[in-house]
């Protein structure tokens, strides 16, 4: 038994740098109040800003006034990480434990302005398109948990994750209906993991990846959005990747002499299609289809290969998303909105122990929401997402492949609280 649990203790630590290689849980489904109680919907169905900025940028010119958004996303993780070894004999060890994540606010900022008459729209997007933190306490009975001194695996294991991204756009309408739209994309990334398993281990275990300053990182997008008299939208837009600086973390060895360790990460390639219809009074229906493309991001497509250097790669599958949003015009002063998404798990059931600190299994999120007109120009924007609780299960993985009669099971349960303004001007 102890063998074992040294050979897991030497391959699971491979799991905490999941987040900081940012997980599903980086490519948000939304962004902002409006946008994520629509389910995401944007590509073809502008309401706001951020939601427009952030997946169409030609959208900006389908907004019938300049206007300014803000809001705030309270994300409640709860995730839960189960593990046995030696199941179904005398010996077996197994426990659970829960992440003790708290609140995590994710603030968004969209700035659209119509100058009359004219044929450009401007925008400019300061938003969280990513977020996430996981904090696991040590254990005495989860294997995953239980300190290595004591025979276990990694012990405490702590991981976040924080995304800004900006985004300066300007959208040109081509011809009556029709526009295009350009926006480069700046990226500034705090990324933490402890233990580090993309590099190679001290005697006593991985290093840690906790000090660092904030990371840099440049992309573009670009969108065509129609928009009919008949009141069919049609919205296409291409997310490049990002394209960061590597990634450099002061550490240290097992003496506590100072050790670097670093990392090569991009952000996935997005393709985002969307059909809306406004033809009924008062109300607007959309979907959207996205394509993420994690098989060719570096840091993500390569093979969970277990080296003398580390890890080499999550082995992620390129996901599509599709997501449906409706918004109807109660009254004058009352809109409500509803959403719902659903997208493929990128991680592989056999890679489930490799990314215990990226745990984004969910696949159906729900989402309701609204907004109450407070003036004429002041408007109150609220609303609520669920992510179902899913659970993948899969092997513990060994230098030798998978280890008999092992198990590690992943799931997550997410909230949100929506919260915002938008004043019109």
């Amino acid at each position: 038994m102890r063998t074992r649990l040294l050979t897991l203790c030497i391959v699971s630590s491979l799991a905490a740098v999941a987040d900081t290689s940012f997980g599903q849980g980086f490519v948000l489904t939304g962004v902002g109040p409006v946008n994520r109680s629509m389910g995401g919907v944007a590509t073809a169905a502008p309401v706001d800003a951020t939601g427009a900025i952030q997946w169409n940028p030609a959208a900006i010119s389908g907004l019938p006034a300049s206007r300014v958004d803000i809001g705030v996303d309270l994300v409640y993780n709860r995730n839960r990480v189960n593990s046995g070894v030696a199941l179904g004999t005398p010996g077996q060890i197994t426990g659970s434990t829960d992440s003790n994540s708290g609140v995590s606010p994710l603030p968004a900022i969209g700035l659209v302005y119509k100058p009359d008459a004219s044929p450009w729209t401007y925008g400019l997007g300061l938003n969280t398109v990513g977020g996430f933190m996981v904090n696991f306490p040590a254990s005495t009975s989860n294997p995953i948990f239980i300190p290595p001194g004591a025979g276990g695996v990694i012990g405490q294991s702590y991981s976040r994750l924080a995304v800004l991204q900006v985004a300066p756009t300007i959208a040109y309408e081509i011809s009556e209906g029709l526009s295009f739209g350009v926006a480069p994309t700046i990226n500034m990334v705090d990324a933490q993991a402890s233990p580090f398993p993309f590099a190679a281990p001290n005697a006593g275990g991985f290093p840690q990846a906790v000090g660092n300053r904030p990371v840099w990182g440049l992309g573009i997008q670009a969108g065509l959005f129609y928009q009919s008299q008949s009141g069919i939208n049609l919205g296409a837009s291409i997310k490049s990747p990002q394209w960061f600086e590597r990634f450099e973390w002061n550490s240290t060895d097992d003496a506590g002499l100072p050790r670097d360790v670093s990392s090569q990460l991009e952000f996935p390639m997005i393709v985002s299609l969307g059909a809306a219809y406004a033809g009924i009074e008062h109300v607007l229906l959309g979907v959207d289809v996205r394509y993420v493309d994690f098989d060719s991001t570096q840091g993500f497509g390569e093979p969970t290969t277990i080296t003398p250097n580390g890890l080499t790669g999550l082995g992620w599958e390129s996901v599509i998303l599709v997501a449906f949003g409706a918004q109807v015009e109660v009254t004058d002063r009352l809109t409500l909105r509803a959403g719902y998404s659903y997208h493929d798990n990128p991680i592989r059931e056999m890679d489930t122990m490799f990314n215990i600190l990226a745990p984004a299994p969910y696949q159906h999120l729900l989402s309701l929401g609204g907004s109450c007109q407070l003036t004429d120009a002041i408007i109150a924007n609220f609303g609520w997402v669920h992510a179902f609780d899913k659970t993948i299960n899969g092997p513990i993985i060994g230098p030798a492949g998978p280890v008999p009669l092992s198990n590690v099971g992943l799931s997550q349960e997410t909230d949100s609280f929506l919260l915002g303004l938008s004043v019109l001007f």
